[in-house]
């Protein structure tokens, strides 16, 4: 009875010891995880993994998304942008300005580039880069072709697609980026603005008085990050150098995949003048007190003097009356001849 009574107890105790021994083991392996999950994220974060905001933040800078066409070796942006600003004040009915243009670009697999940009202020151009030329015209104007001088080519890529951009900065503190599927993101106005960040130049100094009525938008990147769809639409107030103004903003942009080859149209070749410095004395020689000298044919009656403008009977060289001739006194025992 004695060995039967210790034998459950030596059981029970060595059970207790392997229940222990497997509860710390457990533990173990579980703050194992928890360090692997950890390091395991933050490697995600050092390898490029950025929050919706910042890549969004990267995938519209300008000089990004011109790269981004670049890289889909042919490419067609398009973009709507509607800019309007009034001011506050329902009296002031001159102080509206506002703008709608349309923005085609397309980039082919060569690099060359052709943009077309219209406006509702009947304005607009049309830019084309066809290997080392450039030809450039205003709306209704020709086409004038010259040689592409850098970094010009890359400042035309960067205006045209900066539309997204340029709403993308004005707002900015008070969008909220939400995931929506694979690359896909939501665009709404935050329940608390971002502190605003300092001010470059004075011309922006009114963009940290802006304050966000309504906001809506979405966005879409391709699997390495690049802009494929973006449209914004938002209401905001601020102040202007010292005026209360009410503005809006509604852009569109999408990226197509695929380009025709871009070829030079029809164009006038930029004329070089010639000899310019034969011409500026031509056309300046005799001002600021100099004058030009004559060819020798001019000289023929002048006895081989220089005649110089501003004189004549009665001037001197400097342009001043000339003082009469003394008179001659007759020789000294001769007689005048009457």
């Amino acid at each position: 009875m004695d060995s039967g009574d210790h034998a459950p107890e030596g059981f029970s105790g060595k059970l207790r010891a392997d229940l222990k021994t497997a509860s710390l083991r457990n533990r173990i392996v579980a703050s194992l995880l928890l360090v692997a999950a950890w390091s395991g994220c933050g490697r995600a974060k050092h390898d490029g993994i950025l929050p919706p905001d910042q890549e969004l933040d990267a995938a519209l800078q300008p000089a990004a998304l011109v790269s981004g066409l670049r890289r889909l070796s042919g490419a067609h942006f398009h973009a709507t942008a509607s800019f309007r600003v009034s001011a506050a004040d329902a009296s002031n009915a001159g102080g509206r300005d506002a703008i709608a243009t349309t923005t085609d670009l397309w980039i082919d697999k060569q690099g060359n580039f052709r943009l077309a940009e219209n406006n509702d202020q009947d304005g607009g151009r049309e830019v084309v880069r066809v290997g080392s030329e450039l030809a450039v015209a205003l709306r209704y104007g020709k086409l004038i072709r010259r040689p592409a001088q850098d970094p010009e080519p890359q400042r035309f890529l960067e205006e045209a697609v900066g539309a997204p951009s340029a709403a993308w900065d004005t707002v900015r503190r008070f969008v909220e980026v939400v995931p929506a599927g694979s690359r896909a993101f939501r665009l709404s106005k935050a329940v608390q603005a971002r502190a605003a960040p300092a001010t470059a130049t004075a011309l922006r100094k009114w963009r940290e008085t802006v304050d966000v009525q309504t906001l809506v938008g979405d966005a879409r990147l391709d699997a390495s990050g690049g802009l494929q769809a973006f449209a914004l639409a938002s209401r905001f107030r601020a102040v202007r150098d010292g005026t209360p103004i009410e503005g809006e903003i509604a852009v569109a942009a999408s990226v197509e995949q695929g380009a025709d080859p871009v070829t030079m149209p029809a164009a006038e070749t930029l004329p070089v003048r010639q000899r310019t410095v034969l011409e500026e004395r031509v056309l300046l020689g005799g001002l600021g007190g100099r004058t030009p000298a004559l060819p020798p044919s001019s000289r023929k009656g002048t006895g081989g003097r220089r005649s110089v403008e501003g004189t004549g009977p009665g001037q001197g060289n400097s342009g001043q009356p000339r003082k009469p001739p003394a008179a001659k006194l007759p020789a000294i025992g001769k007689k005048e001849t009457p």
